[in-house]
């Protein structure tokens, strides 16, 4: 199966596989599905598609289902498009998360490309888009680039995310990080030690205790001190937090914890620009 992305991996179908099972007459997929055109810019649909699970998913995107599943994902609408003789057949994927948060998750997972206006937030790399809505994420992904295939990609885009009736918001933690010398562009919400290591390499061991049950938001800070990151983490509850915190101090890292919430700064350019964002993080001025 071919890579649609070089972060995420996961976005291309290959052949389809056997379906989970449709989810009950009247949910959100099944809506979203209904909806969906099946012939867009001279592309038909080659059927209503395939629904896929947390269990089947494997089958489907084999090897790389873990990043889903480590933002709750519920089920996968699948459909594939083919296109006029001598173009490439188009893969539309949505993602169905088990919030809005989540959704905002994934898209941030890879956030290269040029922003378009789909959705709530969406990135064009070359044949392939990529958008949230509410809790859905939406990968369209062209198996062959073209002038045709660009203006199909845009056109389901724009289909699949109209498909979807609802918005959401996204995490409130990213919103607290500090506004000076962010790079918006490196922003990643997140749970896992797992996802953390793929945008930013920390290390083998889980000193942070991320899991499921910790948000987390990274960011990309260039000062004139230099440049570093800042990790903040809310954790399920004080205890979890200050032992984090503990193991972090630990390893080397420095940290700031308030209550549940714990601030680390990653990769620091000098200890005077580790201080200022630390303080920026968590009781200073934004």
């Amino acid at each position: 199966m071919q890579a649609s992305s070089a972060a995420i991996g996961v976005l291309v179908c290959g052949g389809l596989m056997a379906c989970s099972g449709d989810g009950p007459a009247g949910d959100d997929l099944e809506g979203v599905r209904a909806a969906l055109p099946m012939e867009v810019a001279g592309w038909r649909a080659v059927d209503d598609g395939e629904v896929y699970d947390s269990e089947s998913i494997f089958a489907y995107i084999d090897g790389h289902a873990e990043v889903y599943l480590a933002y709750g994902m519920r089920r996968c609408l699948a459909r594939r498009y083919i296109g006029p003789q001598g173009e490439a057949d188009i893969v539309v994927d949505l993602f169905e998360l088990d919030s809005a948060a989540n959704a905002y998750g994934v898209f941030t997972h890879d956030r290269d490309g040029e922003a378009v206006d789909v959705g709530q937030g969406a990135l064009l790399r070359p044949g392939w888009l990529s958008f949230w809505k509410g809790p859905w994420f939406g990968s369209i992904y062209a198996e062959g680039e073209s002038e045709a295939s660009l203006i199909a990609v845009n056109a389901l885009a724009h289909a699949a995310a109209d498909a979807i009736s609802v918005e959401g918001e996204a995490p409130d933690l990213v919103g607290e990080l500090p506004a000076d010398g962010l790079d918006p562009r490196s922003v990643r919400f997140l749970h896992t030690w797992e996802i953390l290591n793929s945008a930013l390499f920390v290390g083998g061991e889980n000193i942070f205790s991320l899991s499921s049950e910790t948000d987390a938001v990274l960011g990309r800070y260039r000062r004139e001190g230099g440049e570093g990151w800042i990790l903040l983490v809310e954790y399920p509850d004080e205890a979890t937090a200050s032992v984090a915190e503990e193991n972090a101090r630990g390893g080397g890292y420095e940290s700031r914890r308030d209550g549940k919430r714990l601030a680390l700064v990653l990769k620091p350019a000098t200890p005077e620009l580790a201080d200022n964002l630390l303080v920026n993080a968590l009781g200073g001025a934004r």
